[in-house]
């Protein structure tokens, strides 16, 4: 009979997808999502045997408290708590810090163990929090002292920069290249240079340069640059770009199987954020983002910026590409120029496998092994 891992997700993320699809392939386990969010269950679906999701806002206010709690005990509300309340989980995950979430742990047998998956650790990010977020910090904590088990895509060693301790069994569980969406670096014509930015243009008040200005000195080297999804504050200074610039490319949002396909076709993946001092520094220090793995999985060597530590430390130990700082995009065709494309492909199609969720998934099972064993000793007891 197949174990059955629950991942409570207010929304369905990337990371948990891969996670869930590399379990679901093992064939030993049965993989549910419960999410309170719109969920794309023909993309999803393909991850999770069984999706459980109810459509509902968390912003609470006086305004529309009245439609959250009609919904919460309207017909559709009761039966998606009785599901919940139906399942027999091997492992439970959670991700989020939001109220359904902490909820619906109350529906799961004590006995079940859960895992905290600390997809950003909260406690990293800023240097000072609002109200709200000095109040998700204490329930960040409770789940770092509380949960069985501690999921974090941070490198190993992350949580000793936490100032409280952390007795739960823990696995750094880098986010991993998802066979599925993985293209063999294919032989390229180095004529013309495009880079792939896995995500929209750059923007927030954490970034040193603005994104319109690195725009122009990348693309002034007649280097072509894409994005993707749309700017939510300067759409229409992008489309207005993408009309004016030959070089700059100003593309939808896709999801991330159709993304790797598409940008598996150019030469190199770039991150391109550079951090002025208001960030945390231990934000630099921790932060694993998924673009990384999307350029990866997609064949492409790795353009980092040397502001984010563990990513351009994970891009040197397996030699996928360079580090860069702000400075060096005004020479950014002679740098890429100087490389051995082919080698730095040769290196990107062997991290591949090494970091494939296949073998990332094996960690996984002993891991949960752990924490399933440590709460069997509590109820010993």
């Amino acid at each position: 009979m197949k174990k059955q891992i629950v991942f409570i997700e207010y929304f369905p993320t990337i990371n948990g997808y891969k996670i869930a699809k590399g379990l679901k392939n093992t064939g030993k386990y049965e993989t549910v999502l419960i999410s309170f969010n719109k969920v794309d269950k023909k993309f999803f679906g393909i991850a999770y045997d069984k999706i459980i999701n109810l459509e509902i806002s968390q912003k609470i206010n006086l305004k529309n408290l009245f439609f959250f709690i009609k919904k919460i005990f309207s017909k559709e509300g009761s039966k998606f708590f009785a599901e919940i309340k139906s399942l027999h989980p091997y492992i439970v995950q959670v991700n989020n810090l939001d109220l359904l979430t902490r909820l619906s742990l109350f529906l799961i047998d004590a006995k079940v163990p859960k895992i905290y998956y600390a997809y950003d650790i909260l406690a990293f990010y800023r240097k000072k929090f609002s109200m709200r977020e000095n109040f998700l910090k204490k329930i960040e904590k409770y789940y770092f002292k509380n949960m069985d088990g501690i999921l974090h895509k941070g490198p190993k060693g992350e949580l000793e920069f936490l100032d409280y301790s952390v007795n739960a069994p823990d696995l750094a569980l880098l986010p991993g290249c998802l066979e599925d969406w993985t293209h063999v670096p294919k032989k390229k014509n180095m004529k013309e240079i495009h880079l792939a930015v896995a995500g929209p243009p750059l923007e927030g008040s954490y970034y040193l340069h603005s994104f319109k200005d690195i725009i122009k000195e990348i693309t002034s080297q007649k280097i072509h640059l894409h994005t993707y999804g749309k700017s939510l504050f300067n759409d229409e200074y992008f489309l207005n770009e993408q009309k004016n610039n030959f070089y700059f490319h100003y593309h939808d949002k896709i999801n991330p199987k159709e993304l790797n396909k598409e940008i598996s076709n150019y030469q190199y993946g770039i991150v391109l954020d550079f951090f002025n001092k208001l960030i945390n520094p231990l934000w630099l220090k921790t932060s694993i983002g998924n673009k990384m793995y999307n350029y990866l999985e997609a064949g492409l060597p790795i353009i980092m910026t040397n502001d984010l530590k563990a990513m351009t430390e994970i891009v040197k130990k397996h030699k996928l590409g360079i580090g860069i700082d702000y400075k060096d995009i005004k020479e950014l065709k002679n740098i890429l120029s100087k490389l051995n494309y082919e080698k730095l492909q040769k290196n990107v199609k062997i991290a591949q496998k090494e970091l494939s969720i296949t073998n990332l998934v094996k960690e996984l099972e002993s891991f949960y092994e752990k924490a399933a064993e440590s709460k069997n000793r509590k109820f010993a007891k």
